[in-house]
C-alpha cells in the first residue's frame, strides 16, 4: 500500500466516523424529540391558524404536534446546529438539546377563573378540524377566542392550552395525568396567560386589599386553588385585564414586572424569591399551606390535589374521596419532612389523624411573622423529633411532656372555652375547641426542645425569639392502668397554635414517646 492509498483510507475512515457520530446525534435528537411532546406536553392541544382576522382552532393530539413540527424541520434544523457545533458530548449535550426542543415547541397556556354554569365550551364541542370562533359566541367562546388570539398574535405560539377544553373528563387515565402534570405543564409552556376578569386595569389591581368589598376586593383569581400553582409555575406570565388589555405594557412577562410583583406578594404572603422563581419541593410545608390557606376549590377534594405540583408529589386521584385526598396529601409530605413546624397547624384535625390538620386553612391562624420566623427557625436549629412517623398506631413522635393544671376557665361555650394552664416554671392560655372535658389529666408536649441524648431542654437563655411550640394534651383519669403511656395521651384542638413563653428557669427532663 503507498503512502497516498494510505492517505485515503484514513480520510475515508474519519468521514465515516463523522458520518456514524452525526446518524448518532440524529437519533439522540428525535428521541428528545419525541420524549419531550410524550412526556412533557399536554396530551391535547389547540392549533391556532387565522383565516384573515378570523381565528381557527382545532383539537389535536400529540402525534400531530409531532408531525406538525416535523413538517417544520424542528429536529432537521437542531441537529444541523449541533452537528456544527459539538462543544459538548454526554448528559449536558442531551440537557442542550430538551432546552433546545423546548424552546421550538412553544405552547400559551391559559389561567383563568371559570364562568358560573355552563358557559365554558368543553372537551366535546371542540372540533378535530380547524373551525372557526363565530364571533357572536357566548362568554366563555369569547373567552377562548380571545385567549387563542392574545397567544398567537402577541406571543407567537401556533398552539394553546385551556383547561376546560383540552381534558377528556370522561377518560379517568386521562384526568388522573393531566392533574398530575398540570404544574409541569405550565412549566413547560412558552407563556401562561392569566385573566384577571375582576380587575379593569393596574390601577384597579393597584387598589385591591385581603379582606375587603367592593372596588378594593381581591380579584377572584387570587382566591381560587388551582390558580396558585398557575401563579408559581410558569417561567413567563403575562396578566391581562378583563377588557384582554395586557397590565403591563410593552413587556411579555411580568415575572420581571416590580409593580405587579410586589402587589400579588401583598395579596398572597408569597415572598418576592418564590413568586421570581419557585421551586418545587417538600419544604417550608406550613408557608407553602398558609399560601393556599385562603384559597377555594369547588370539589373537595382538589385542595389536595392542587398541591401536589408545589409539593412535587405523586398522588392517585380519586373524586369522591372527599377530605381523605388532604389527609393523604399530608401523609405523603410526613415521610419525607423532618421538621416539628409541620405541627404549627390549629382549629379542625382530620378526621383520619388527630395530629395531622384537616385542612390548608388550619394554618392560617395566628400572626403570619410568628409563623415565618418559626418555619426559619425550624430549619436552622436541631429541635424537636427529627424522626417522627405515622404508623397503624397513629403519629409516632417524641415530646417533652410537661403536666399542667386549669388555673382558669372563662368564655365557656358549647363548643369551646378559654384555658389558662399552670406549670411550675410558666402558665399558657388557649382555647380549647370541642366537647367540654370532664375527668381528664393534662399536659402540653413540646415540640421545639433542644435535644440532649435522651432527654429534652428548654431554658430562656436559648437562641430563640418566638415562644415554644407544643401540642395540647388529655388523658382520661379513668384510663385503664394497663393502657401504655404511649398510648393514653390524646391530642386536643385549639383554635390557636399552643404557644408558651420561654421558660425563667431551665427545664430538662426525659421525652416521652406518643402515638397520637
Amino acid at each position: 500500500m503507498t503512502l497516498d492509498s494510505l492517505g485515503d483510507v484514513r480520510t475515508m475512515s474519519a468521514s465515516v466516523a463523522a458520518t456514524d457520530s452525526h446518524d448518532l446525534l440524529k437519533d439522540l435528537v428525535e428521541e428528545v424529540f419525541n420524549e419531550y411532546i410524550t412526556n412533557e406536553m399536554p396530551i391535547r392541544l389547540l392549533h391556532i391558524t387565522k383565516d384573515d382576522q378570523k381565528i381557527r382552532l382545532q383539537l389535536v393530539d400529540r402525534d400531530f404536534v409531532k408531525e406538525h413540527f416535523k413538517e417544520k424541520k424542528v429536529p432537521d434544523n437542531i441537529h444541523a446546529d449541533f452537528a456544527e457545533n459539538m462543544v459538548v458530548d454526554g448528559e449536558e449535550r442531551e440537557d442542550r438539546i430538551r432546552e433546545r426542543v423546548k424552546k421550538e415547541l412553544k405552547y400559551a397556556i391559559l389561567s383563568h377563573r371559570w364562568l358560573p354554569g355552563k358557559q365554558e365550551p368543553l372537551y366535546h364541542q371542540m372540533s378535530k378540524e380547524p373551525k372557526e370562533v363565530p364571533d357572536d359566541h357566548e362568554p366563555g367562546w369569547k373567552k377562548l377566542q380571545n385567549f387563542c388570539r392574545t397567544a398567537k398574535d402577541v406571543h407567537g405560539c401556533e398552539f394553546a392550552w385551556s383547561d376546560t377544553c383540552c381534558i377528556d373528563k370522561k377518560s379517568s387515565s386521562e384526568l388522573d395525568e393531566s392533574i398530575r402534570s398540570m404544574f409541569r405543564w405550565y412549566r413547560n409552556s412558552h407563556v401562561c396567560i392569566a385573566l384577571l376578569s375582576e380587575t379593569a386595569d393596574l390601577a384597579a389591581f393597584q387598589l385591591q386589599e385581603k379582606g375587603q368589598s367592593g372596588e378594593k376586593a381581591v380579584d377572584a383569581w387570587f382566591e381560587r386553588g388551582w390558580t396558585l400553582q398557575e401563579l408559581l409555575a410558569p417561567s413567563q406570565i403575562k396578566f391581562y385585564g378583563a377588557n384582554w388589555k395586557p397590565l403591563i405594557q410593552g413587556s411579555t412577562n411580568d415575572r420581571g414586572s416590580k409593580v405587579i410583583m410586589e402587589k400579588i406578594e401583598t395579596l398572597t404572603d408569597i415572598n418576592m424569591n418564590d413568586l421570581e422563581s419557585f421551586t418545587p419541593g417538600i419544604d417550608r410545608v406550613p408557608e407553602k399551606m398558609l399560601w393556599a390557606s385562603r384559597r377555594r376549590t369547588t370539589r373537595m377534594e382538589d385542595i389536595a390535589y392542587c398541591l401536589i405540583g408545589i409539593f412535587d408529589i405523586s398522588l392517585m386521584i380519586t373524586y369522591g374521596e372527599g377530605k381523605r385526598a388532604f389527609f393523604r396529601l399530608m401523609e405523603e409530605i410526613v415521610k419525607r419532612y423532618d421538621k416539628w413546624d409541620l405541627f404549627l397547624w390549629s382549629g379542625r384535625r382530620s378526621r383520619y389523624n388527630a395530629a395531622l390538620p384537616d385542612a390548608p386553612h388550619s394554618y392560617a391562624a395566628g400572626c403570619i411573622q410568628t409563623l415565618r420566623n418559626a418555619v426559619r427557625q425550624a430549619a436552622s436549629y436541631e429541635f424537636g423529633d427529627r424522626r417522627f412517623a405515622l404508623t397503624n398506631h397513629g403519629l409516632e413522635i417524641w415530646v417533652l411532656l410537661l403536666g399542667v393544671e386549669v388555673e382558669d376557665v372563662s368564655e365557656d361555650l358549647p363548643d369551646s372555652r378559654c384555658l389558662t394552664f399552670k406549670h411550675d416554671y410558666f402558665r399558657v392560655k388557649v382555647t380549647h375547641v370541642g366537647p367540654k372535658p370532664h375527668d381528664v389529666t393534662w399536659a402540653v408536649g413540646v415540640l421545639d426542645y433542644s435535644v440532649d441524648g435522651e432527654e429534652g431542654i428548654i431554658d430562656s437563655d436559648r437562641l430563640r425569639e418566638i415562644p415554644i411550640s407544643a401540642f395540647l394534651l388529655s388523658s382520661n383519669k379513668h384510663a385503664s392502668i394497663h393502657l401504655p403511656a404511649t398510648a393514653k395521651w390524646k391530642k386536643e384542638m385549639t383554635k390557636e397554635v399552643v404557644r408558651i413563653d420561654p421558660p425563667g428557669d431551665h427545664i430538662q427532663e426525659p421525652l416521652t414517646l406518643l402515638y397520637l
